[in-house]
């Protein structure tokens, strides 16, 4: 077994045991990895507050030497039993890049659908804070990536989100995809709506929202959040024309995704 880099960040009531246990087993996925792992970053949360049924988390993002990046993350009750559960679940994503990998290079061939294997996983409900006492904590920007429905698809399950932003490169538009509440179907949903477009890598998807996502201003679409009390909602930012998403983060405050254009 290949040992690795492990860069570790702690937040909370995390014990030194605790975090010599999740450093230690995760060093089990060089095993299953394709090819070496270059480093592997940590996060080891424990909230203790009274309002989370599972108030330990463990987040894992792995960057592998062939370029794939594997992102896991789990709620529960420890962060021990979060830890083993991070590592079986790490584990089934570095085993499905070595063995049906999305052949994005032969888009077309028979086999390149992917196929899914894990079902999203189970958040923990967020901080029930105060509509008055939220804050936007968080803004980041990504350029958006070029990719097919099911390859996006595949992408959102390998990073383990809730949602996904990218362009299809199909219909050269902005899209969204997301899970429905109870994690049955996958749905896809452009940013200017359908338009009747008709995209033919999308085998993995479940529903395709036909209506176009809003375009409305920041301050609007967290007033959409709350009103929704979802955990996300997909806009077009009226300041920068750009599909975007507002969710709640885990600590009750909100978070903004927006997808920068090229």
């Amino acid at each position: 077994m290949e040992a690795f880099d492990v860069i570790t960040l702690t937040k909370g009531n995390v014990s030194q045991a605790d975090r010599a246990y999740a450093e230690e087993k995760l060093q089990q996925l060089s095993k299953v990895a394709p090819r070496h792992i270059q480093k592997l970053r940590l996060k080891l949360v424990f909230l203790d507050v009274p309002h989370l049924s599972n108030p330990a988390s463990v987040q894992a993002n792995i960057d592998v030497a062939d370029g794939s990046f594997v992102r896991t993350r789990v709620e529960a009750t420890t962060i021990r039993e979060a830890t083993d559960l991070v590592v079986e679940r790490a584990s089934r994503k570095l085993r499905r890049i070595s063995e049906q990998y999305v052949a994005r290079r032969s888009r077309g061939a028979a086999n390149d659908a992917w196929h899914r294997g894990d079902a999203p996983t189970s958040r923990t409900a967020h901080f029930p804070r105060a509509t008055g006492e939220r804050e936007l904590i968080r803004r980041k920007a990504i350029g958006t990536s070029d990719a097919t429905a099911d390859e996006a698809a595949f992408d959102m399950t390998q990073l383990d989100y809730d949602f996904y932003v990218f362009t299809d490169i199909e219909t050269g538009g902005g899209a969204f995809l997301h899970h429905t509440n109870d994690g049955a179907e996958l749905v896809l949903q452009y940013a200017t709506g359908a338009n009747g477009t008709e995209a033919k890598y999308i085998s993995q998807i479940d529903t395709i929202n036909p209506n176009p996502v809003r375009t409305i201003s920041l301050t609007d679409a967290l007033k959409t959040l709350d009103d929704s009390q979802g955990a996300f909602t997909f806009f077009v930012d009226t300041a920068t024309d750009e599909p975007s998403v507002a969710y709640h983060r885990y600590d009750g405050h909100y978070g903004l995704l927006t997808a920068r254009s090229r």
